[in-house]
């Protein structure tokens, strides 16, 4: 009896679709790498108390308002098998002091290749970039203008 290539394809790809190769989660670095930060903040600025990891909420009552933020898809919602956290990602930018970038939730609708994506709420750290000569202004983003100030 010969069996045929098509069969035993088949099942190899199902072999490889465990449960344990489907619940992989990469939210957070490989054993080993360091997790990103960049920069070397002053100890007493809020930068130096924010790691990757932790909760949004945490990370905001350290870090305040943040002076502009950008929300988008990374494009790994179109990803059929892929159950991590890193879909869609929010960036924080703090004028003087730098970039703090979240994981973040979102909402996808559409389908096939005419898929749509909208980033919500962070999540949780993903990276952190202290810059002293952060602007506060995301690529893209017009500075906001200072009310003019009235003659006396």
């Amino acid at each position: 009896m010969k069996i045929g290539f098509a069969p035993l394809a088949a099942a190899a790809l199902c072999l490889s679709l465990t449960p344990a190769a489907l619940a992989a989660d990469d939210k957070k670095p490989a054993e080993g790498e360091p997790a990103i930060v960049t920069g070397n903040p002053p100890p007493d600025s809020p930068f130096a108390k924010v790691r990757p990891g932790m909760k949004y909420a945490d990370a905001a009552a350290i870090l305040g308002k943040p002076t502009s933020e950008t929300a988008y898809c990374t494009g790994k919602h179109a990803i059929p098998f892929y159950f991590g956290i890193d879909k869609a990602r929010t960036n924080q930018h703090f004028k003087g002091q730098g970039v703090v970038i979240f994981y973040s939730d979102f909402s996808s609708f559409g389908f096939g290749r005419y898929k749509s994506c909208s980033a919500k709420e962070p999540l949780e750290v993903a990276e952190v970039h202290y810059d002293a000569n952060e602007t506060g202004v995301a690529e893209g983003e017009e500075p906001k203008k200072e009310p003019a100030q009235a003659a006396n």
